[in-house]
């Protein structure tokens, strides 16, 4: 299988994106997860006074398998496409 490295930045961006589109999960009160299938981002909640970047937690894990997950799908799915596609021009000639 080969290694395609706009697959990989595509899934990256789509892990990113849809991490505040999809529902999150607020456990206690004080920390919001975001992320599917496993959360990677965590937000906690806390006075005006602190750091946009002291309240964020950023699990790298977590994130790395989010995106390996959504680049065997996209590369599933564009072979796939492209058997579909082989298969039609076969039956045209």
């Amino acid at each position: 299988m080969k290694f395609n490295k706009k697959f990989l930045n595509c899934s990256a961006w789509i892990t990113i994106g849809t991490a505040y589109i999809l529902p999150y999960q607020s456990t206690d009160g004080f920390a919001t997860h975001f992320g599917y299938p496993f959360a990677f981002l965590t937000i906690y909640k806390t006075s005006i006074n602190i750091s946009l970047l002291m309240t964020n937690l950023i699990n790298l894990l977590p994130l790395v398998l989010n995106i390996l997950i959504i680049y065997f799908v996209i590369s599933f799915a564009n072979v796939q496409l492209v058997k579909v596609k082989s298969g039609r021009s076969n039956d045209n000639k």
